[in-house]
């Protein structure tokens, strides 16, 4: 049987930082439930790394902080050594990226 690596986000852009040969988008998703009758809410930060160099660059000229965006990912692992410790990393890869609607003022 296949396994399957995707990852849906519908969310709002925080900020967009390009870094050296990637971009990294924050994007924030909004949950709600109940719990003992009273109505909670919280907001989750997911970091996206964006590795297609024609698909960073046109983020970087349409997409904007508050913009409702779809993202579709995969979760990729690794690890490196940093001063004789092995330190893990967990990165979220854009695999399709859509800007749903611009921020209204």
């Amino acid at each position: 049987m296949r396994s399957v690596n995707r990852h849906t986000l519908l969310g709002h852009v925080g900020n967009v930082i390009p870094l050296k040969g990637v971009l990294k988008v924050n994007v924030a998703s909004n949950r709600e439930w109940q719990s003992d009758g009273e109505r909670k809410s919280a907001t989750d930060w997911v970091q996206i790394t964006v590795l297609d160099k024609k698909q960073a660059e046109w983020i970087e000229e349409n997409v904007g902080e508050g913009d409702l965006v779809y993202v579709e990912s995969r979760v990729s692992n690794s690890s490196y050594d940093r001063a004789g410790e092995k330190v893990y990393a967990t990165d979220v890869i854009a695999q399709l990226f859509n800007l749903v609607a611009k921020k209204t003022s």
